[in-house]
């Protein structure tokens, strides 16, 4: 694509092309004087009226019926180019109006942008100082640089937005003019601009391609230009997606799915725009959910979600691929965010399409399609991994038709397979599955967070997120057994629970205040976990295999645990429940962690070694007080932190290194050293009496023995070390 000038978008004037509509609109009407005047005062004469008889006159009659005509068709054709012109003066003021608060903007941060459009850090404008100290420090400049380079590829974006939009009215402008033509006529089939109209000229273009047919290399483009300006435009996609019809929508998308991954296909890059594209549509046009399209859309994804897509290929009979898997699919690949309503329906219909009959188990390797999404429930709950709204109503257990749902995917649902073919005997199956989507969705419907964004914050939780989190502990503790838990699971579940180690911190340590809540719960309009310790305790067992995600819970622990210590009160008169029961509490909680990670050393056997030195590893590297988790801690807190880190980590390797061996009962207890480390840094920093320490380390030490013997009872290893 050949851009127009920066100077020129810069300059232009939109109002020329405000006039040059108004007077092509004039122009329509003026044809339709003429129509009026033939038709009254022309036709009544050469017509039927007994006025004008004869060979003659029948010919006069046709001549001017013909003009007639072409006064009619010059009408449609006058208001087609007024609309293309109306159109695409729009389309371009808003690409001028972003280039230049663009320029405005990187103008404020100290840019120069030159006639060209190139960017570059405006040094002279610096003050003496300033300037110096720019020349002088290469992370300065280095810094300045890369603002530079954004700022020019945002100009660059805006100048190419102006340029499609003047290429999509040339194009539109040659056909409504039937440039080319050698019948020099009118165009009365004349197509205006606007978005049902470019989804008209689209869906013509697409329909070729849904067939299986090729597009000129300059067809590809316009239909790209198209599908990219109107994505987000609900009158466009409608229009284009009820041309197609959703079965031919999935035709379309597994169409361009081949094309991409065609060896030595060319056009690679604009057949993956196109996919891209076609994805956005789809999230344009469906973003509001209650409208006719909508529903008949759906409707018809529902049947043609079960259908072989693949069936019109050679061999596609014997390994089908289904309409819910091309769709899942392609939705991957769009960027421009899809409606939460519209992600709930259709995660609820593809479900209810698998507990009729389950179609997903597939073939491995699909050569003309390695990017295939074989399960697409995992797809679109991948897809709500980005959309925590969308994944927290598809998850909360009170939530429209989704009571059993956390239930069905965690607990009772037969995850789908591939297989292999082989030269001889039966195919072989991959007994692994993956649950990569389920993850990414339960982390961003229990935090309201997108997984891997860096925004955990340590709550507050809406009810709703709440109910999420409880649920996904209910359902893997179900029989008891939430210490099994999927590989893919649990790095995502430490994550959503140590963002909610206020509740968790409560829960482990048996809080007073939590006992009376069996489930989540709300105060304040905020939701919270509740239950039995016993539960927690299995899940974070269960995540613990992964020695990330138990140092990503540790961490968050012992965060929260130098928060509750900071505040204590030095002063020895305070009454226990002001600084003794905390910190005994903070030490039930540790000991729960003590007990955690004793469980897994005990199980790892010959891996136990390297999971301590990758929990060790993870631990000492993550600074706990700024794991995100706790929002707010003080200076104290700040400091208590990471105190007794390094003895916490010795003590993990000591613990896998003498597993079983009752004489290193003490390496058991890493977390409490930490603790105790703590407590005395909490003395030093309030310059507490040596016996009000002392008391608080005790009480410390009260309470991990009472955390670590229950959450060792409620892993089913009582009295054992």
């Amino acid at each position: 694509m050949s851009l127009l000038g920066f100077e020129d978008v810069m300059k232009a004037d939109p109002a020329a092309m405000a006039k040059a509509a108004a007077d092509w609109t004039a122009m329509a009407g003026k044809y339709q004087q003429i129509q009026h005047r033939l038709e009254n005062e022309v036709l009544s004469v050469t017509g039927n009226q007994g006025l004008w008889l004869g060979y003659t006159a029948f010919t006069a009659n046709q001549h001017v019926s013909f003009t007639r005509q072409q006064s009619i068709d010059a009408q449609t054709e006058a208001k087609a180019v007024a609309s293309i012109i109306t159109d695409a003066k729009n389309d371009f003021e808003s690409a001028q109006k972003k280039l230049k608060q663009a320029v405005t903007d990187a103008q404020a941060d100290g840019m120069k942008v030159t006639g060209t459009g190139s960017v570059m850090f405006d040094v002279g404008a610096l003050d003496p100082a300033t300037r110096s100290a720019y020349h002088h420090e290469p992370d300065y400049q280095r810094e300045r640089n890369e603002a530079a380079g954004q700022w020019a590829q945002k100009i660059k974006i805006y100048v190419e937005e102006a340029t499609a939009a003047d290429q999509r009215a040339a194009l539109q402008l040659r056909r409504a003019a039937k440039v080319g033509d050698m019948v020099n006529e009118f165009n009365g089939q004349a197509v205006g601009g606007g978005d049902e109209a470019d989804g008209k000229r689209a869906a013509e273009l697409a329909s070729r391609l849904k067939d299986g047919k090729t597009l000129s290399p300059e067809e590809l483009a316009e239909l790209n230009n198209l599908m990219k300006a109107n994505s987000g435009s609900p009158a466009y996609g409608q229009t284009l997606l009820n041309a197609l019809g959703p079965e031919g929508t999935l035709l379309l998308a597994d169409e361009l799915e081949v094309r991409l991954n065609e060896r030595g296909g060319k056009l690679k890059g604009e057949y993956g725009e196109l996919q891209t594209n076609l994805a956005n549509t789809i999230a344009g046009a469906t973003r509001d959910t209650s409208t006719k399209f909508y529903q008949d859309f759906r409707k018809g994804l529902q049947e043609a979600g079960v259908k072989n897509i693949d069936a019109r290929h050679f061999g596609g009979n014997t390994a089908p691929i289904y309409g819910y898997q091309t769709l899942a699919t392609l939705l991957q690949h769009g960027n421009a965010g899809y409606g939460a309503q519209f992600l709930n329906d259709l995660g609820a219909d593809v479900i209810a399409a698998e507990r009729k009959d389950n179609h997903w188990s597939s073939h491995q390797f699909n050569g003309p399609r390695p990017d295939l999404v074989h399960d697409p429930v995992d797809g679109v709950l991948k897809l709500m991994g980005q959309n925590p709204e969308a994944a927290t109503q598809f998850l909360d257990p009170k939530g429209p038709g989704s009571e059993d749902r956390l239930k069905y995917l965690l607990r009772d649902r037969e995850w789908p397979t591939t297989y292999t073919n082989t030269l001889f005997g039966p195919p072989m199956n991959d007994k692994g599955t993956h649950q990569a989507g389920l993850a990414a969705a339960i982390e961003a419907a229990a935090t309201g967070d997108v997984p891997g964004d860096g925004t955990h914050t340590g709550g507050p939780h809406t009810p709703a997120q709440a109910r999420v989190m409880q649920g996904v502990v209910d359902a893997l503790d179900a029989d008891g057994k939430g210490s099994e838990v999927h590989d893919d699971l649990k790095m995502p579940i430490a994550n959503a629970l140590s963002d909610y180690v206020d509740d968790t911190h409560l829960i482990l340590s048996e809080d007073v205040s939590n006992v009376q809540h069996n489930g989540a719960w709300e105060k304040n309009g905020e939701g919270h976990l509740g239950g039995s310790s016993d539960h927690i305790v299995r899940v974070m067992r269960g995540v613990a295999d992964d020695p990330e995600a138990y140092a990503t819970l540790y961490a968050a622990e012992r965060a929260k645990a130098a928060d509750a210590l900071a505040v204590l009160p030095p002063d020895p008169q305070h009454a226990p429940e002001d600084r003794d029961i905390p910190a005994r509490q903070v030490g039930t909680a540790l000991g729960a962690y003590d007990a955690i990670r004793t469980s897994v050393i005990l199980d790892e056997k010959d891996d136990r070694m390297e999971w301590a030195e990758k929990t060790g590893e993870f631990a000492s590297t993550v600074n706990g007080s700024v794991t995100g988790f706790i929002p707010e801690v003080g200076d104290i807190a700040g400091g208590l932190v990471d105190l007794g880190i390094s003895e916490w980590t010795d003590h993990i390797k000591e613990d896998a290194q003498n597993a079983g061996n009752s004489k290193s009962a003490d390496a058991h207890y890493a977390a409490l050293t930490q603790g105790k480390a703590m407590a005395a840094g909490w003395g030093d920093a309030h310059h507490a009496d040596p016996r009000t320490t002392s008391v608080v380390s005790q009480e410390l030490g009260t309470g991990h023995t009472t955390g670590h013997a229950n959450a060792m009872s409620a892993l089913g290893r009582n009295g054992q070390k």
